[in-house]
């Protein structure tokens, strides 16, 4: 075996077959603490290029250790590959190549085209952090890396991937009605449908839920209401502290359920002062006699993915399969870029936007602005029906429900419990209909009150599906249409709350 350290990173590989190599080094802090594994196989460029550039190709990216992370050699290693083998794949030169020098340069940029600007930024890069590396020729200087070119531009391809896969309005209500159908039906569990509702709630990155512990979920008796303690990622901060976000009570009491079930399952995995520290959204794998998980990672971390991908695996993606006839997906890619987009139909700031999704700049959250200016959400993904004003009417404005309302205009909830009534928002219509207010939310006409309580409405939609339900089969399509009816609440009630904490002083800061 062959091995060299660089830092706390420690490569290895056998001497039998030494293009293949793996890094390892342990990363976080306290219960966090964990070794990180990537392998990298680089004997597939044998075919185009010569072993001893192999072989310093391979003492490059474990020095790289030395300025990036782990996961980011990874990635780079992944698009040398991915180049060098399309260099390889279009029989560009007749012989083995054993450096990079001007003339290897100028083959390559008669082919950009054919390469991703990643790609190419990644040799580029590669060169500024070593350029007296073996790998390349003297003389070569920054200027001699071809570059990708894009008319579009980077804001413009910016646009071009938010539009692409931002959903509407439509979408996700249809996702979450059949989510519901789906759990309903015992063909998702509790844990994928605690999920979705979540995902559609609180908009972050796997990285962010693989990390939520049993006790992130709180309960404030003085405000009667549920949080979610969550860990940033991408904020620029090391070590960032967890943002405390309220949630809805419906949701609060799904993922109550959620995590009496995790301890009902897994708590024998762990010592009992241990339970708390359980994964929320736990590895879902155990061994044939449920006596460990499947992964080390996981017994050793209290059911927790290793990595951002796993957890997607797990999740996401396990959801995403019950949606592929009609090509949606609930990645966490598409979920923040359709929040982000839908805040900025209501003519939230770009400064409001970054609050809520959590970005670290305010560039990205600009193009939402940017989207919702110049009309382009109409372009919004073309899969599925683009008509963004039809299929998401409640974003593009909201109100207070201290504001002055025209009496006929209107649209007042009744709580049948306590028999308050509260203005939930504004016809935009001369005069409301009668059938408001639970249809007000799948209206484009509909103003809803940011600061009001939607749940009643929510409440009285949950109650007549549980009456449905209980009266069988021939009322199916009456349940169908009110979960259509209760996710469209929903949506509101998220976004309103993301509208509401994002424009509080606190959420800027938390």
């Amino acid at each position: 075996m062959g091995y060299m350290t660089v830092g706390n990173t420690r490569a290895e590989w056998d001497d039998t077959a030494p293009l293949v190599f793996t890094l390892s080094e342990e990363v976080g802090q306290g219960d966090e603490r964990r070794e990180v594994n990537i392998k990298i196989d680089l004997s597939d460029l044998r075919h185009g290029f010569s072993n001893d550039f192999i072989l310093i190709l391979k003492e490059a990216l474990i020095q790289r250790r030395n300025k990036v992370s782990l996961k980011t050699v990874a990635i780079n290693a992944r698009n040398l590959l991915h180049l060098f083998s399309r260099v390889i794949n279009l029989c560009l030169f007749e012989a083995k190549i054993d450096i990079i020098d001007e003339g290897f340069l100028l083959v390559l940029d008669t082919v950009t085209e054919k390469m991703t600007n990643i790609q190419l930024k990644t040799l580029k890069a590669m060169f500024l952090a070593a350029p007296h590396s073996p790998l390349w020729a003297q003389g070569l200087h920054a200027s001699s890396f071809p570059k990708w070119e894009d008319k579009k531009g980077r804001h413009g391809r910016l646009v071009s991937r938010i539009l692409a896969k931002a959903l509407t309005r439509a979408a996700c209500v249809h996702i979450l009605s059949t989510c519901e159908q789906a759990y309903d039906l015992g063909k998702m569990d509790l844990g994928l449908f605690s999920f979705a509702n979540l995902a559609f709630a609180v908009f972050c990155r796997p990285e962010s839920y693989r990390q939520i512990q049993l006790s992130d979920l709180t309960f404030d008796e003085k405000s009667n209401a549920y949080f979610l303690n969550i860990f940033p990622v991408k904020s620029r901060v090391k070590n960032p502290a967890k943002i405390r976000y309220r949630i809805n009570e419906p949701l609060g009491i799904l993922l109550q359920k959620q995590r009496q079930s995790v301890v009902d399952q897994y708590s024998h995995l762990v010592a009992p002062q241990d339970v708390s520290k359980l994964a929320l959204f736990p590895a879902r794998k155990l061994n044939p006699h449920k006596s460990a998980w499947l992964h080390e990672h996981a017994n050793k971390y209290f059911g927790m993915y290793g990595t951002a991908e796993a957890f997607a695996l797990g999740y996401p993606r396990q959801i995403s399969r019950l949606f592929r006839l009609d090509g949606l997906t609930i990645g966490a890619n598409v979920l923040r870029h359709t929040v982000g987009t839908q805040l900025a139909q209501t003519g939230a700031s770009s400064q409001t936007i970054q609050a809520v999704l959590k970005h670290a700049s305010d560039y990205v959250c600009q193009t939402y602005v940017d989207i919702a200016f110049h009309g382009l959400i109409d372009a919004l993904s073309d899969a599925m029906q683009p008509a963004f004003e039809k299929h998401l009417p409640v974003f593009t404005r909201f109100r207070s429900k201290n504001d002055p309302v025209n009496a006929d205009r209107a649209v007042r909830s009744d709580d049948p419990e306590t028999g308050k009534i509260e203005l939930t928002g504004e016809c935009g219509k001369l005069v409301k209909c009668e059938y408001a207010p639970i249809t007000c939310y799948g209206c484009m006409r509909f103003i809803p009150c940011w600061d009001a309580d939607h749940g009643v409405n929510l409440a009285v939609v949950q109650e007549e599906i549980e009456d449905y339900k209980k009266r069988g089969t021939p009322f199916q399509q009456l349940i169908e249409k009110a979960q259509v009816a209760k996710y469209q609440i929903v949506l509101v009630m998220n976004a309103a709350a993301l509208y509401s904490q994002a424009c509080t002083p606190e959420a800027h800061h938390e």
